[in-house]
């Protein structure tokens, strides 16, 4: 189909919206539309997808990035500030310094400047890193960046990891090599240095690839590429489950872990979450975007918005589906066979696991299953093993509903843990949405209302929380034999 004919079809489809976006205006820039195909949403992602992806269906199977969908449905453009979008941001200069989510934000004294700016040298105080002075590491911000220091050698911070105000940070660095053109590692590697959130400490995360046994740093200047390799290396081990996808991972001449994304069609100016993992100087699908759940955004794109040709993992996919899309980042265990990479991968065949296209295989093919569980091979003592913990419980295969993930999360919506916000639920007759919450166990009575410990409380109950506080807490208390404390006012929820 001529692209004008497939354009003047695609306005006729979106004319319901002929509002336009700041993105999409900004799309427009980048790709030179006329005013005519600047009318709608639509029209200029049609463009920028074409001259990205080529035409036809030779571009189909393409990636485009997130903004290329967000700027047509817009009514989730909250999960801009998801974790899954923001875990990992660019760090060339300190324009995001203490702003959640976009920028470094440890702060161990709390005065409001991070503490890269203000140079903190762990030889000079006590902390974690006690145990290394005189060569525990030294922080600083100057012309060059974010940088820090152990012993003689200076690390740039190229990426950091986390810092959304409720977990931890970390600082991955490129290490001086002599054999590259840049001086520096084409890998990324995880320091030593993790500043918790929760009670603004540091840690040592790691020590045994910086230093020696006898406490000395390992690196004392800058060394062949292939030596730098041994590093705890962010490709090698992460990149899988914090790429929208990659296009290829692999060993580089030097044996670098290196990994490639495809480029997104748009890129916000001034973004920090489009990061240049390969140092390549072009923005990469790092974080996870749609297209992680849902396919290549392409084929959809370039199909007039043909919902045959995007993936709605919520109405098609089984509940083992919906869990394995999640779980496979969500559990923990290593490639298969011979346990290289930290995240689901074949590496006979060079595949990562399909997440938008879950298959029954993943413990069998992509990722050999090693949870981190207490002496009784049960119970877990390590996170980030959600999938495994699910499928060990009854819910895993209910006879009345089995659970899936989406059930309590919305990928979408940028809450604490991506928890619910609302749910709908049958009571009687009639369909009831009820606002909820992790605290008051409105997300779990929602459902639970009605059988078993809960079959006093009806749904109706649940959606006045308030107005039934004392019957709810009575029947809560005598199942957790606790009190109930939605205030948190005592306990975990006041920590």
């Amino acid at each position: 189909m001529p692209v004008w004919t497939q354009l003047w079809e695609v306005l006729k489809e979106m004319k319901r919206h002929f509002v336009m976006t700041a993105g999409c205006l900004l799309l427009a820039s980048i790709a030179g539309f006329s005013a005519e195909t600047a009318a709608t949403p639509a029209g200029q992602v049609v463009e920028a997808v074409r001259k990205a992806a080529g035409a036809a269906e030779a571009g189909y199977n393409a990636w485009v990035g997130s903004e290329a969908c967000l700027a047509c449905h817009s009514r989730y453009g909250e999960y801009r500030e998801t974790l899954h979008a923001t875990g990992l941001k660019s760090a060339e200069t300190d324009v995001n310094s203490m702003k959640t989510k976009y920028g470094i934000i440890a702060d161990y004294d709390r005065n409001k400047v991070d503490d890269f700016t203000q140079g903190l040298d762990f030889n000079k105080i006590s902390s974690a890193f006690d145990q290394f002075k005189p060569n525990a590491p030294v922080l600083a911000y100057g012309s060059k960046g974010y940088s820090i220091r152990i012993g003689r050698v200076e690390y740039p911070v190229a990426t950091v990891h986390g810092g959304s105000g409720l977990y931890k940070q970390r600082f991955l660095v490129r290490i001086p090599v002599t054999d590259t053109a840049t001086g520096l590692s084409a890998g990324l590697y995880y320091s030593p240095v993790q500043y918790n959130e929760a009670n603004n400490a540091y840690v040592v995360y790691e020590p045994t690839y910086w230093y020696n046994a006898d406490n000395t740093p390992k690196i004392t200047g800058p060394m062949a590429a292939k030596d730098a390799a041994a590093g705890k290396s962010f490709v090698k081990g992460c990149s899988g489950c914090h790429a929208t996808t990659l296009t290829t991972v692999g060993k580089d001449k030097n044996g670098e872990f290196v990994a490639t994304t495809p480029t997104p069609v748009y890129v916000p100016p001034g973004s920090v979450h489009y990061l240049d993992v390969s140092g390549k100087g072009e923005p990469e699908m790092y974080n996870i975007g749609c297209e992680r759940c849902h396919g290549p955004g392409a084929r959809h794109i370039m199909a007039t918005w043909d919902k045959g040709r995007i993936v709605n993992p919520g109405k098609e996919f089984t509940p083992m589906q919906q869990n394995f899309q999640c779980g496979s980042c969500h559990s923990r265990g290593a490639s298969m066979p011979s346990g290289t990479h930290e995240f689901p991968y074949d590496e006979k065949t060079g595949e990562a696991y399909p997440a938008w296209a879950p298959t029954p295989d993943l413990f069998t093919r992509y990722l050999a299953d090693k949870p981190g569980v207490h002496p009784d091979g049960k119970t877990s003592r390590q996170h980030h093993q959600q999938l495994q913990d699910l499928m060990k419980s009854s819910k895993w295969e209910y006879a009345y509903h089995k659970v899936t993930c989406i059930d309590c999360h919305d990928p979408h919506k940028p809450t604490k843990a991506q928890i619910r916000e609302t749910l709908v639920v049958d009571s009687g007759a009639k369909k009831l949405t009820l606002a909820v919450k992790v605290n008051d166990n409105s997300l779990c009575l929602g459902c639970h209302a009605g059988f078993g410990p809960f079959e006093t409380l009806t749904r109706d109950q649940i959606g006045d929380m308030a107005g039934n506080r004392t019957v709810i807490g009575q029947v809560v208390s005598a199942h957790t034999r606790h009190p109930y404390n939605p205030e948190g006012t005592f306990g975990w929820l006041n920590a």
